[in-house]
């Protein structure tokens, strides 16, 4: 009974070379479709980055205006807090 072996063998080997050509086969598809759309890509791409300087740079200037308030009554009260210290506590000696 060698015969049915045989078969069933040779099925299982065809099992495991589909088995493994389809991961490959995947992988290269999207490989190559990278490759062919990079050059389609490459003008969408340089507006995406510029609008996203522009927003980076928005984004700047709108939290300094936010934090720059908070940052004078911080220093000022810094300021008062350090002259008055000078001013009032005198060290014994």
């Amino acid at each position: 009974m060698p015969l049915p072996r045989d078969i069933a063998l040779i099925f299982l080997c065809l099992q495991a070379l589909v088995m493994g050509i389809v991961p490959l086969a995947l992988v290269g598809g999207i490989a190559y479709g990278f490759y062919r759309l990079r050059g389609l890509a490459q003008t969408g791409l340089r507006y995406a980055f510029e609008y996203a300087e522009l927003v980076r740079e928005k984004v700047e200037q709108a939290s300094y205006a936010v934090a720059k308030p908070f940052i004078q009554v911080n220093e000022t009260f810094e300021m008062v807090t350090t002259i008055s210290k000078k001013l009032f506590l005198r060290r014994k000696e």
